[in-house]
């Protein structure tokens, strides 16, 4: 017996993609990996073939400086009208950037390098009626070499005795925003954003890693009022410090990578009245 309701979904992952935007001898590259999932009849199936190609012609003819916001709204809506039996698409959107080399003390137009481990995203689902759109970022990672709390009344924060030294903090941070509509200013609102995520990190004072994520999700909100949701993550990637004996009086202290366990913090925040 078939159930009275059924809702199924297809589509395609990791298409990777690098296009190349040549401004005469500048060019500059966009490392994309895409993933499409799409909610509808599954006898009338868009075959993978027929979605790569789609999504390499928008990739193609898309504005080179576009925000990866946008061309995941130009995807959704182009798979939206060209296939009728698609009642929702999303399309998730990841971009490595690249960075130019210096040779010389002069940057090269057409020589790269990766510009860290560092991902800017996108998620935009679609009905062709109604759209949302999520942005956000991946794999920010961020070291402190000095505790979050404050230091203790009636000392500096430069002040630290031998038997407390401060704690070093490495952690990969991930962010994701949703916003309340589609006409935003993209590419300004993620600059912005992240910035004022590595201000907070670096400068917050609060008791713990957590209470700063929490003041980072409040910068978000008041600052952005198009932001109608903010989730943000960190992965700590622990070191502990070296124990050795000759070492516990020495200013500049030495740490050792330890691959488990790791920590995990998340802060969700939604705008109230929304």
């Amino acid at each position: 017996m078939h159930p009275d309701r059924e809702t199924s979904s297809y589509g395609e992952s990791h298409l990777r993609m690098l296009r190349v935007v040549a401004r005469g001898d500048r060019h500059d590259p966009h490392d994309l990996t895409i993933g499409l999932r799409f909610e509808g009849r599954l006898d009338a199936m868009v075959p993978g073939e027929t979605v790569k190609n789609l999504v390499h012609r928008v990739v193609r003819d898309h504005e080179g400086s576009a925000p990866v916001e946008t061309l995941a709204i130009a995807i959704c809506e182009h798979v939206l009208g060209a296939h009728s039996s698609i009642g929702r698409a999303r399309v998730e959107i990841a971009e490595q950037p690249w960075t130019r080399l210096d040779a010389g003390g002069k940057a090269q137009g057409q020589a790269f390098t990766p510009a860290g481990a560092e991902r800017r995203t996108a998620v935009v689902v679609g009905s062709g009626t109604r759209v949302a759109v999520q942005a956000g970022l991946e794999n920010l990672v961020l070291l402190r070499t000095g505790p979050f709390k404050p230091a203790a009344p009636g000392r500096t924060s430069s002040e630290t005795a031998s038997d407390a030294p401060p704690r070093l903090y490495v952690a990969a941070l991930g962010a994701r925003w949703s916003y309340s509509g589609g006409e935003i200013a993209f590419a300004p609102y993620r600059i912005g954003i992240r910035q004022a995520i590595v201000d907070t990190f670096a400068w917050h004072t609060g008791p713990s890693a957590l209470d700063t994520l929490r003041a980072m999700a409040d910068v978000l909100l008041v600052s952005y009022q198009d932001i109608a949701q903010v989730t943000l993550t960190l992965q700590e990637r622990p070191y502990r410090p070296v124990d050795l004996l000759e070492l516990a009086l020495e200013p500049d202290r030495v740490f050792v990578a330890h691959d488990e366990p790791v920590g995990l913090l998340e802060v969700s925040v939604e705008r109230s009245g929304i």
